[in-house]
């Protein structure tokens, strides 16, 4: 009889799984409304993003793996996004366009509903891990997937790493409560959101670390109050950056190697950031104000840069609750004072000319994801406290959140367009496939796509080329061996030279100062088969290896406890 009833308690607990995630997957696929179409909304940086998921997908599909180099961009000179934009993720579409064989355009829609979904997961845990109460796990949620500014990223700015960061983001404050407030046994939570972020936008990891610092300095009583919190928190941090380098390590081997556009570029003076920053009206506009089609004659610039009044409002609330103090309430309030700080600092009111090191966020918009987040989780539980019935009420203001929400979803400009498919080249061609050009060397001449020997440029020798590998006959005997290959240098490649008599013998490596191309060198007047191609560095290797094993190991752990404490 016991075992009958654990047995209807197992269906009934998975069938209410079910419903969840098919109640998760509706209101993903209506916040991405917008795209269910055969038309596409341009966005800024789209055509970039376009290129990085049809590149890894082109290099799976000839066998390369991982994808460091696209090969197809800049005329076959190759390009090493991987290298200093993390794309662990945009493996995802990249893997559903080699094997289903989708348009790169449906795939970047059907990537949009995943990461929306898996948003939706993550804030419903965090939140109801902070406030042990479902109904605001529900409201937090529809508000965070929802969230005026999350929207602007995907319908004006195409920003795909944002976009991505947005899934993690709730579990670092998550994590901090846990570990600070909480039972302090889901260490390990922090641990993966910071690897998620620092895997989805570098940028966004940036802004975060100062955060947690903050967090941890306003609390460091309760944290030294209790040792095995002190010991979690170190032990959660080391994980982390075992974690993270997988990425960072290998970018910083190729910038300590090389000098790129990006090291050069100076930062843009305070008051430019601080042109770019919010006034009153932007703060409170809840429109998203451009998102157009390909090819439409209805194109604007202008954009939302708020996170919208009903996060405002809602996060307002708090002052409205009775019996509200810091002792009970503390970290709610930390988020709440986090949240109107970060929000005034994208106004025209914060100092930026007296802050010059934050002139690298570029646009002061990009710190909305803070009072974003921060709001979220404070309105939602004020609103739930503030309440009677609570129960009734959450689901009536949920159901007004997405009726305002399909009303901003619908001033994305859509035009009519049904050869889009066939005529989206202008996103991804020059000048949109690499973006601002960040990670090329500096002097990278991208006119020059022939391989010759640098002392008789004039005699062009013939090559073949799969990915960013290139193979050609050299049989110049007469001159010394310096040879120019069209591919864009970067720490990694690797030359070989098969002789006639079936020797094989490593060349040379260097980077050719006139054009920043590979150049191979020999000290020997050699004849034969060379062979170039980009391969794994030794640090590039380890460190891949670790975070890889790393990350099993964890996964192994987490699965032990699971399965332990039920």
């Amino acid at each position: 009889m016991k075992k009958i009833k654990v047995q209807k308690e197992t269906i009934e607990k998975n069938v209410n799984i079910i419903k969840f995630a098919l109640i998760v997957l509706a209101i993903s696929i209506f916040a991405c409304q917008p795209y269910l179409n055969n038309m596409l909304i341009y966005t800024h940086d789209l055509g970039y993003h376009l290129n990085r998921i049809m590149q890894i997908s082109e290099n799976i599909n000839i066998g390369v793996f991982p994808s460091l180099i696209h090969s197809g961009l800049l005329h076959n000179l190759g390009y090493a996004n991987s290298l200093f934009y993390p794309e662990i993720f945009i493996y995802i579409p990249a893997i559903l366009m080699s094997i289903f064989h989708f348009h790169v355009l449906t795939v970047y829609k059907i990537f949009l509903i995943i990461i929306t979904f898996f948003t939706f997961i993550t804030t419903f845990i965090s939140t109801k891990g902070i406030f042990k109460k479902r109904g605001v796990a529900w409201l937090a949620s529809i508000l965070y997937i929802f969230a005026l500014y999350r929207l602007t990223d995907i319908y004006v700015r195409g920003a795909l790493g944002e976009i991505l960061s947005f899934i993690f983001i709730p579990l670092i404050f998550y994590g901090l409560y846990e570990i600070i407030f909480g039972e302090n046994k889901k260490w390990w939570i922090i641990s993966i959101a910071l690897f998620g972020i620092a895997n989805s936008h570098v940028l966004t990891f940036a802004m975060l670390i100062p955060i947690i610092l903050l967090i941890c300095l306003f609390n460091i009583d309760k944290i030294f109050k209790d040792k095995k919190r002190l010991l979690n928190l170190f032990i959660a941090a080391g994980i982390a950056v075992v974690l993270c380098i997988g990425f960072f390590i290998p970018m910083f081997e190729q910038k300590l190697n090389d000098e790129f556009y990006i090291d050069g570029q100076t930062i843009e003076s305070s008051e430019v950031v601080k042109e770019r920053s919010l006034s009153l009206s932007m703060m409170l506009g809840s429109n998203i104000k451009s998102g157009y089609a390909v090819d439409s004659s209805t194109r604007s610039d202008g954009m939302s840069e708020g996170i919208g009044a009903i996060l405002l409002i809602l996060a307002g609330l708090i002052l409205c609750r009775k019996g509200l103090n810091y002792k009970e309430n503390r970290f709610e309030i930390q988020l709440f004072i986090l949240g109107i700080f970060s929000y005034f600092m994208t106004t025209k009111f914060f100092p930026w000319e007296w802050f010059k090191f934050l002139n690298v966020l570029q646009f002061a918009f990009r710190l909305n994801f803070i009072p974003t987040i921060c709001f979220t989780l404070v309105g939602a539980h004020s609103f739930y406290e503030v309440v009677t019935n609570k129960r009734d009420s959450v689901i009536i203001l949920s159901v007004v959140i997405l009726l305002i929400s399909g009303y901003v979803l619908s001033s994305v400009n859509l035009n009519f367009n049904p050869d889009i498919y066939h005529s989206f080249n202008v996103l991804v061609d020059p000048p949109n496939e690499i973006g601002n050009s960040e990670y090329l060397p500096v002097n990278t001449d991208l006119e020059d796509l022939k391989l010759y020997n640098i002392n008789n440029k004039e005699k062009n020798i013939e090559f073949t080329q799969v990915g960013s590998k290139i193979e050609f006959e050299y049989n110049e005997k007469d001159l010394e061996f310096e040879v120019s290959v069209p591919l864009i240098y970067y720490k990694g490649y690797k030359a070989t030279i098969l002789d006639e008599e079936g020797n094989k013998t490593e060349l040379e490596v260097a980077k050719n100062e006139e054009n920043a191309h590979v150049l191979l060198k020999s000290d020997k007047k050699i004849t034969g088969t060379i062979t170039v191609e980009y391969k794994m560095t030794l640090v590039q290797a380890i460190c891949y290896t670790i975070s890889a094993l790393a990350l099993i190991s964890l996964i192994v752990y987490i699965i032990i406890i699971y399965k332990k404490n039920k």
